[in-house]
Parts: structure tokens; C-alpha cells; sequence
């Protein structure tokens, strides 16, 4: 039953989407052209990037807390140049408008902006790569609307893999961790407006950005560049919604978490970065590292040198099995 399903899913997206002519000659993205996006949604505009060819097969890149679209091009610029990549900017980072004033920043509540952008563009399918924050973001999109992804790539996913004790006192802890937003000062303090950010130099605001993510120079360019906007005396403001410094992710333990994510039917491939390992991020969840708990036989991984942002810093390092990962949806039919 599995095999006949697994089949299906690859012809009808085949049939949304037919596999260029140039496929398995992959080529470098480098040299195509990067566009703006806007997707309207209720509560405002979804922007990003593309780059490509719009009649390619998609690929949706949803990124971190706290970061933008553009942090992907270094990853996109070494994948093969067959496919259309959109990356957006989540709601309340980079160029995209913020969620309305008093709203509580959780996983689940980012998960619509990947309905509209999907609905935006019309896609029955696409292949979804997520990095931190955008994995459970992608995870939870692919539960809630089965069939649309076909295939998932999880970049160092440490969000979607946070637990906690499922017990009472657990649960105590967990909503003192994430809701203390409603009291007083810290409810004034994340619905401020933009205005109320401090201001910094350019030179300052990158070395906190390379500070805080261990980030080369060149690197946190990438991400500075929809992310800063200016303010009075040649200074700079951070556009992040302040909100989204806590995130609420949701009160499961890694037992409940390997029950909720291993049956997936969606091929996933899973970059892990040694240094978040090392961290302890994984420790809950030893099924992320253990392809025999996924029962449908569709998980891989790979452990990479390198910190959370390895993805911006060294692309290289895993650009080659993404290329193929992505790949292997179309081969068999070439």
C-alpha cells in the first residue's frame, strides 16, 4: 500500500510540475537572477525571494527565528538549477510585516504563512526546505495539509525537537517559560513599534549579528541586508518583530514527538550540525539520529561540522546531498 502511494505522489507531482530537460545536469544557481516577491495575507504582505525559472519545479525555503530569505542564497547559489526557489521572509523578520499588535508569536501561528504563499502561487506540490524555526513550521503545515509536500529537507531542525517533561510540573515550567509575555512591562515591551528598537551603526549591528550566530562577515551580510532598516543619524534599526525572541513551541516530550513526526510518509533528509549535537539539542530525541524508528523507511540524515547557521557560513558541506535529495523526485522518470 505504501509503495503504491509513494508511487502516485511522485507522478502527480510530476504531472503539476514535468522534470526539465536539463535535470540531472545540475548547474550552479549562481548566475540567475534573484526577484522580490510579495504575497498578500490578512494581516499584511509575505516578502522574499525567488530564483529561477517560475515553470520549474518549486521549492518553498522557510528560515529561523530571527532571520530573512537571504540567508539562503549561499545554500541556493551551489543547488541545481532546475528547480524554482521561493524563500520568504516569516511574518515579523526581514521585509515582511509584522502580526498584529497583542498576538502571541507561536509555531502553529506561523504555519499560515506557508498556506499563503502556497495558495499564492498555486502549487499542488512542492519540496520544502526548512532551517530551525521553519522545520516544525513545515512539519506542522505538512500534518494539518497532507500531500502537498513531497519532499522535506530539515536543516539543523533544534526548534522542532525542544521537549519538555509531561507532567504537571512540566507544564508549569513550560507556560512560565513562554507566557510571562503577558505581564505588564515585557507585554509593552514586544508590542512596541518600531520606533522603539535601539539604534545602532552598521558596523555594530553586524558584529552583534556575527556575535550572537557565529557568523563570518561575509556571511551575516546576506541576512543584514533585510534586516536592517535606517533610523535618525545615519544609524540603524533591526526590523524583527520583538515577539518573535519567544517563539512558543508546543509542551511535548521526545517520546511524544517521535510518535507525532516518524510516521511521516513525506521523504525527509535531515542535516544535523556537530556543534548543536555537542550542545545536548538532541539528546530527547535520539529517533533523529535513528532512521529504523521511522517505520515507512523514508528518513535520512547527515552530521555536518559546523554551528546552527552552518547553512549561511559553509553551504558547501551539504549542498551536494541536498542536490541529490531533491533530485530523486524526478530521476526515475528521466
Amino acid at each position: 500500500m505504501y509503495l503504491y502511494g509513494a508511487f502516485k505522489l511522485l507522478k502527480d507531482s510530476l504531472t503539476a510540475h514535468p522534470a526539465p530537460r536539463n535535470l540531472i545536469g545540475k548547474r550552479a544557481m549562481a548566475c540567475l537572477n534573484e526577484n522580490e516577491i510579495c504575497v498578500k495575507a490578512p494581516w499584511g504582505n509575505i516578502r522574499g525571494l525567488t530564483w529561477g525559472n517560475p515553470s520549474n519545479p518549486p521549492v518553498l525555503l522557510c528560515h529561523g527565528k530571527l532571520d530573512a530569505s537571504s540567508g539562503f542564497r549561499p545554500l541556493v547559489s551551489l543547488l541545481p538549477d532546475s528547480f524554482y526557489y521561493v524563500a520568504i521572509d516569516l511574518p515579523g523578520n526581514g521585509r515582511s510585516d509584522h502580526l498584529p499588535p497583542g498576538v502571541r508569536y507561536t509555531v502553529i501561528d506561523l504555519v499560515p504563512a506557508v498556506i499563503k504563499v502556497r495558495e499564492h502561487f498555486k502549487w499542488d506540490k512542492f519540496i520544502y526546505i526548512g532551517h530551525s524555526l521553519g522545520v516544525p513550521i513545515g512539519k506542522f503545515f505538512n500534518i494539518a495539509h497532507p500531500g502537498y509536500v513531497t519532499r522535506m529537507v530539515e536543516v539543523d531542525p533544534v526548534p522542532a525537537h525542544h521537549t519538555w517533561p509531561t507532567t504537571r510540573q512540566g507544564m508549569r515550567k513550560w507556560f512560565h517559560d513562554y507566557y510571562g509575555f503577558y505581564e505588564e512591562k515585557k507585554y509593552a515591551k514586544f508590542n512596541g513599534g518600531p520606533e522603539t528598537a535601539p539604534s545602532y551603526s552598521y558596523e555594530k549591528a553586524q558584529e552583534l549579528m556575527m556575535k550572537a550566530r557565529s557568523l563570518s562577515k561575509e556571511a551575516s551580510a546576506h541576512v543584514l541586508e533585510r534586516v536592517l532598516v535606517p533610523a535618525e543619524n545615519g544609524l540603524y534599526r533591526f526590523t524583527y518583530d520583538q515577539r518573535m525572541k519567544e517563539v512558543t513551541v508546543l509542551p511535548f516530550s521526545g517520546e511524544l514527538l517521535q510518535k507525532i513526526y516518524t510516521p511521516t510518509t513525506t521523504p525527509t533528509f535531515c542535516v544535523l550540525a556537530q556543534g548543536m549535537i555537542d550542545y545536548g539539542a538532541y539528546t530527547e530525541v535520539p529517533f533523529v539520529m535513528d532512521p529504523t524508528c521511522w517505520p515507512n523507511i523514508d528518513y535520512k540524515y547527515k552530521i555536518v561540522e559546523g554551528g546552527h547557521d552552518v547553512h549561511i557560513d559553509n553551504p558547501s558541506c551539504m549542498a551536494d546531498d541536498i542536490a541529490k535529495f531533491i533530485l530523486e523526485e524526478f530521476k526515475s522518470k528521466l
